[in-house]
């Protein structure tokens, strides 16, 4: 993948009230750790940061960073804090990057083909959306694709499937499922019960006076 850099300055200031105010100011504080070094707090700015994130498909991605008083060094984006409500930028860790040293990533999923089943009126349900795995950085990649072409209504896809390479250690469930392809009876059904559940209307003649 394309290498970006991000500039990573390093902060003394902790506590709530300093970070709201960092935000303010356009920077995501962060914490760089990892690789036997002691964890350094950091700040980045989070426009530059945003635009990252918005050039990959996945959170979970390597990229160098100039940090203050080190110099360039490469990381993985191991976890980015969204606010709940507003889902803005909060904080990011990053995770030096050794090599020849497995990491723990997330790979994300990305199904292509339409499936047999839902061109037959069924539905695709995207249960699983990345594979956790361990392999070494020269190996990471951001997506795996699976083709769900072959797919028929009450057939689903796991984990065992998707063929991974020996070289990515899952640190998942073989049994786990990916996808699968629902039939329409289920729809059909809630709506059958919901009519034959509708009670009957009777209109009384008002009695003449």
């Amino acid at each position: 993948m394309e290498d970006t850099k991000l500039i990573a300055k390093k902060r003394n200031l902790e506590g709530s009230a300093n970070v709201r105010r960092l935000r303010g100011e356009g920077v995501l504080p962060g914490v760089v750790y990892g690789g036997d070094k002691d964890p350094v707090s950091v700040v980045v700015d989070t426009h530059d940061f945003e635009q990252i994130l918005h050039h990959h498909s996945s959170e979970s991605v390597m990229i160098e960073v100039e940090l203050e008083g080190e110099g360039d060094i490469r990381v993985l984006v191991k976890e980015v804090q969204h606010h709940p409500v507003t889902s803005d930028l909060l904080h990011v860790d990053l995770q030096r990057v050794v090599a020849g040293q497995a990491m723990t990533v997330e790979i994300q999923l990305e199904l292509t083909g339409e499936a047999a089943g839902v061109k037959a009126g069924g539905t695709l349900d995207h249960v699983m959306h990345s594979i956790t795995v361990e392999c070494l950085p020269k190996d990471m990649i951001e997506a795996i694709e699976v083709d769900v072409t072959d797919l028929e209504i009450g057939q689903n896809l796991h984990v065992a499937d998707l063929g991974i390479e020996a070289k990515y250690k899952l640190l998942v469930d073989d049994d786990a499922i990916v996808c699968g392809v629902s039939g329409p009876m289920a729809e059909e059904e809630e709506e059958t019960e919901a009519a034959d559940g509708e009670p009957e209307v009777i209109t009384e003649k008002k009695e003449e006076a």
